[in-house]
Order: structure tokens, then C-alpha cells, then sequence
């Protein structure tokens, strides 16, 4: 019967890297503003934000969400690091390709809505869904080699 085996300090230092990649994703230094300009806020909404910030709540919330991310992310490379033993695959290869299909089969298609039903534009999709890509891909990476 197959037994996880999850590197648990991996998985915390993965979600720290997802953290603080996504602080530097959504700055001025990379897609602060056609992110904002996706977002639809008003001028008003942007002031109100400057002035207040957002508070710990959100960041919190980010913070947890990259965590579980990075855990299921931890245990599907494990799963399949099994599935692909004696292939030739390497580790990072095998934590690589979990992370893709673990990004195009749930979140490249689910962000979809945004588009669809939200209406936002193809760029602010590209630019959430590029933050998860990268994000997810590091995640797989440090969880299928740091054993």
C-alpha cells in the first residue's frame, strides 16, 4: 500500500517562496498595474486602499491558501515519484511534470470563469494563472528534490 512520504519542512519553504513571489508578481516592479487596471478599481477604491492598506486578513488568507497548495502539490509528486519509479524520469522531471497537470487541470481551466463570467480581460487571466504557473512549478521542483 502506498505511504506518503512528504518532507513537511519542504512544503513550508515552498509556501514561503510562493508567498513572497507573489509580492513581487503583483508590485510596480512586475504587474502591479495592468493587474489593477484588470481588476476594474475605481479611483477612489485605489485611494481608499493606498491610505488603509489591506490589513493582515488578506495576506493571512494568501498565506494559508499557498500552504495547502503546496502540501497536495507535495503529496501528488510523492504519488507520482511512485508512479514513474524505474522509468528513467528523474525527480525533478516527475515534480515538474505534476506541477503542469496539476496547473492546467485545475487552475488554468477553473481561472477560465474569469474571463468567462467575471469579465475581465485575457491579460489579468494571464497574469494570475502566470503567477500560479511559476508558483506551482517551484512548488513541484523543491518537493520532488528535497528528499
Amino acid at each position: 500500500m502506498y505511504e506518503p512520504t512528504i518532507n513537511y519542512l519542504a512544503v513550508l519553504v515552498s509556501a514561503v517562496i510562493f508567498f513572497i513571489i507573489g509580492g513581487l508578481w503583483y508590485s510596480p516592479v512586475m504587474f502591479a498595474k495592468p493587474w489593477i487596471k484588470g481588476m476594474g478599481l475605481t479611483d477612489e477604491q485605489l485611494k481608499a486602499m493606498k491610505d488603509h492598506g489591506p490589513g493582515t486578513k488578506p495576506f493571512i488568507i494568501s498565506f494559508i491558501g499557498g500552504l495547502v497548495m503546496a502540501f497536495v502539490t507535495a503529496h501528488m509528486v510523492d504519488f507520482m515519484k511512485v508512479v514513474f519509479d524505474g522509468s528513467g524520469m528523474s525527480n525533478l522531471t516527475i515534480g515538474l511534470t505534476a506541477a503542469f497537470w496539476l496547473w492546467l487541470g485545475y487552475i488554468a481551466t477553473y481561472s477560465l470563469n474569469t474571463v468567462a463570467y467575471e469579465d475581465k480581460s485575457w491579460q489579468f487571466y494571464f497574469i494570475n494563472t502566470g503567477y500560479q504557473f511559476v508558483g506551482l512549478m517551484i512548488m513541484g521542483a523543491m518537493n520532488a528534490v528535497w528528499i
